[in-house]
């Protein structure tokens, strides 16, 4: 089932402009659960780190915003999304600057003027544990289109995987836990009764989320990008 996302239930009174602003912790995977080519440890120097998130939703549309701080830098992302009838995203602008402070990297993407014709349902897959906030949670897996660039975009699926408690540095919470993971069809034709023997095996991202109110991303584990890509530990601290 494939369906555009909903805008996350930010705080605030509707109908206005709501903001929200969420900081991370952000640390390398204890134990490597892909075959990553681009080491965790380089990225943040081998200790933990700050992610700050920004929200802010609109009658017309949706801005995320999100830094990193790096090592040797910062990691910039901001997306714009459309949001009546569900949330398309519509504009990537992606930043990276060295200790320095000179830029390193700068990517702008219009998701519905590239040169493919993507699915409505495409999101930046760095993006995907701050946009799946607030979406269904039921005993339905969910599918839609994790986008890295525009030579690659691959269908993933998500599914609730029940409650728990965590602790985190911001505190204790009643979380919902949600797994996400490639469509091995995407690349051989394995058909349903191998594709569900295979699942148990197939590399996955795992994320928390509280599991009322403001439903915002509690925990992340996985790749920070596709397989390949730096494996990380995002926690909210505050």
């Amino acid at each position: 089932m494939e369906e555009l996302f909903s805008p996350p239930p930010l705080p605030g009174a509707a109908g206005g402009e709501r903001r929200e602003t969420c900081h991370y912790r952000a640390a390398p995977r204890p134990k490597s659960k892909f075959k990553t080519v681009l080491d965790a440890q380089a990225l943040f120097g081998g200790a933990a780190t700050a992610v700050r998130v920004d929200t802010v939703l609109g009658p017309q549309h949706l801005d995320l915003d999100v830094k990193i701080t790096l090592a040797g830098g910062e990691l910039h992302d901001a997306l714009r999304c459309q949001v009546p009838g569900g949330l398309r995203a519509e504009r990537l602008v992606r930043r990276a600057h060295g200790s320095d402070g000179q830029p390193t990297r700068h990517h702008e993407v219009w998701f519905q003027g590239a040169p493919f014709d993507l699915p409505a349902t495409t999101y930046p897959e760095v993006l995907l544990p701050f946009l799946l906030r607030g979406q269904p949670r039921d005993k339905h897996r969910r599918a839609l289109h994790a986008w890295t660039n525009d030579g690659f975009c691959a269908r993933v699926w998500y599914e609730n995987r029940g409650r728990a408690r965590l602790d985190v540095p911001a505190g204790r919470f009643e979380v919902e836990e949600v797994w996400m993971y490639p469509d091995l069809n995407d690349w051989i034709a394995l058909g349903s009764a191998l594709t569900r023997l295979a699942k148990p095996l197939l590399p996955r991202y795992q994320m928390w989320f509280e599991a009322g109110g403001a439903q915002r991303l509690v925990r992340f584990e996985g790749s920070y990008g596709p397989p390949g890509a730096p494996e990380v530990v995002l926690e909210l601290a505050g």
